[in-house]
């Protein structure tokens, strides 16, 4: 029966570094002789994604924003998009105004490293940090939303109080919890069409390519990751991931320590 391996990018195989441990790719290129499915589930959009992943990077799907968007990385080819949509991009926003709260509204796929940033007086410390990292892809938000599906909004929470609030008022979205990449503490808030979610991203290449959930091993590191960890029974996260996600999953090597090869030498293949 026919295996895939999916694992998260940033802070799993991808440090802040930027090099991907040469053992990880090793492993994933002795995976594609032996016909495992090998996915990418990242927060990353396409555009940031492909900045960091070589075009000949053994893998054969990529699933980026989420699990707003799947792509074939053979084929170099977008396969699924999910959009919040005009609607709810605009209650989401008013939800965001009436807290303080700095957001953004990232446009529709394939476009969606470009948004719209909220010009509220008080910033908070990691917005501001975002806007300077991205700020070319970046235009002001004044005034009313201007209508367009949108692909998600990402929200700057300071505390966890106010991120369990404005969880409870949002309806027909999919909120996730994410620790940001950029000071690697605060907390982000990305809301996405209901459908969206990483496991459903992996369940859509499953589909593609006749695997079976059992035959799914999933490896990640943070909150973002939660609902595939969730989804699958082969699921494990690095030993740089949160306390808590650690004492709920059995734990690999951390990033900088090629985890892929861990678990592919002490798990799945022991003796290789």
């Amino acid at each position: 029966m026919r295996q895939l391996l999916a694992t998260d990018l940033d802070g799993t195989i991808l440090g802040r570094d930027q090099i991907f441990h040469p053992n990880d790719i090793s492993v994933l290129n002795q995976l594609g002789k032996s016909k495992v499915v090998r996915v990418i589930a990242t927060g990353r959009n396409l555009h940031s994604a492909l900045q960091v992943i070589p075009a000949d990077f053994p893998i054969d799907y990529l699933v980026f924003s989420s699990g707003a968007g799947l792509y074939d990385w053979n084929r170099k080819q977008i396969l699924s998009a999910f959009h919040l949509g005009y609607e709810r991009a605009k209650e989401l926003v008013g939800i965001f105004r009436k807290y303080g709260v700095e957001h953004t509204l990232h446009l529709p796929i394939p476009e969606n490293h470009r948004f719209l940033y909220s010009v509220e007086q008080h910033k908070h410390p990691d917005f501001l940090r975002y806007i300077q990292l991205h700020g070319s892809n970046a235009v002001p938000m004044n005034g009313n939303v201007i209508d367009q599906r949108y692909t998600q909004t990402l929200a700057f929470i300071p505390d966890m109080d106010l991120f369990e609030k404005i969880s409870g008022l949002l309806t027909d979205v999919k909120s996730v919890r994410a620790t940001s990449p950029i000071d690697g503490k605060s907390i982000w808030m990305e809301c996405f069409h209901p459908r969206v979610s990483k496991a459903n991203g992996i369940r859509q290449v499953c589909e593609l390519t006749n695997t079976h959930s059992s035959q799914v091993t999933v490896v990640g590191n943070d909150y973002n990751d939660l609902d595939m960890l969730k989804a699958f029974e082969k699921a494990f996260v690095v030993q740089n991931a949160p306390e808590e996600l650690r004492l709920t999953h059995p734990q690999l090597k951390g990033v900088k320590e090629a985890p892929l090869a861990d678990w592919y030498h002490r798990i799945a293949f022991p003796g290789n």
